[in-house]
């Protein structure tokens, strides 16, 4: 959080930080260019004076020192922010992989009976709390996402290395800045959890982008390609009717199932 104000840019802003880059690169240049002009023009007092070679040379450090000082202000800040950048962008990713995760140990612990399941939910000593009523269905239009799933009675993949690596080759409308595996991410998950566009978590892109990617895949026919070439990888079924508001309390190690695929009866013995 300091680091972020110290350069500029503060929580809950939402600033490019590439445009940033630029501005700052600018400055730099900028900045380059009037110490120069100021170490012509001092140097050309300090040889009209005759002074003596280091009396000469501590004039034009002095002469430039304040510029110096602010160049090297801007250049500390433009390593700041592309630092900034560079960690954003691992987390951002981080967070969609940790998303990726959960979703498929949500997959490992639905394959067990219910027994089984209420004996792992016991060594997690899990607490459930009632917050809220179940939501209301929406009104208006209904989610195309969703019914082109429903209607061709497919199940949501899950998107991993291997499932993106059936799918890349494929990929159709890269937009510049966007990484498109992280938008079908954001996509699957929208779908997954029946989660309305303005509220998919800005970790996968812009909300607004990641409709645009939908509907120009699913003109372009890509849309199509992609679910067919996901039909047999593991997915999750779409959901079903709203659920009250629950608030959960655990300690979950979701490797804790993912390491047992294969053995699914094995994993509430785990200690």
């Amino acid at each position: 959080m300091e680091r972020a104000h110290w350069i500029g840019i503060t929580a809950g802003q939402r600033i490019n930080s590439e445009e940033r880059l630029a501005d700052l690169d600018q400055l730099i240049e900028t900045q380059e260019q009037a110490i120069a002009l100021t170490l012509s023009v001092a140097s050309k007092r300090v040889a009209a004076r005759k002074l003596p070679r280091k009396e000469a040379e501590k004039e034009l450090e002095k002469a430039i020192a304040p510029l110096q000082a602010e160049l090297d202000s801007l250049r500390e800040s433009r390593e700041e922010v592309a630092s900034w950048q560079a960690e954003s962008a691992a987390a951002g990713e981080r967070a969609a992989q940790l998303v990726e995760l959960a979703e498929r140990a949500h997959l490992r612990l639905n394959s067990l009976p219910l027994d089984r399941q209420a004996e792992f939910m016991d060594m997690l000593n899990v607490v459930v709390t009632i917050v809220g009523d179940a939501p209301q269905g929406r009104t208006g239009q209904p989610c195309a996402l969703a019914a082109w799933f429903r209607e061709r009675g497919r199940i949501v993949p899950i998107l991993t290395d291997e499932a993106w690596g059936e799918i890349a080759p494929l990929t159709t409308y890269k937009s510049r800045g966007l990484d498109p595996r992280l938008v079908m991410r954001g996509i699957l998950h929208k779908v997954r959890t029946d989660t309305p566009w303005k509220d998919v978590p800005t970790l996968f892109g812009r909300r607004a982008a990641l409709q645009t990617y939908w509907t120009r895949w699913r003109e372009s026919g890509f849309w199509e390609q992609a679910m067919d070439a996901l039909a047999s990888a593991e997915g999750t079924q779409l959901p079903g009717p709203g659920a009250p508001n629950l608030q959960m309390q655990c300690l979950m190690q979701p490797l804790t199932i993912l390491e047992s695929e294969g053995h699914p009866g094995d994993v509430a013995r785990r200690g």
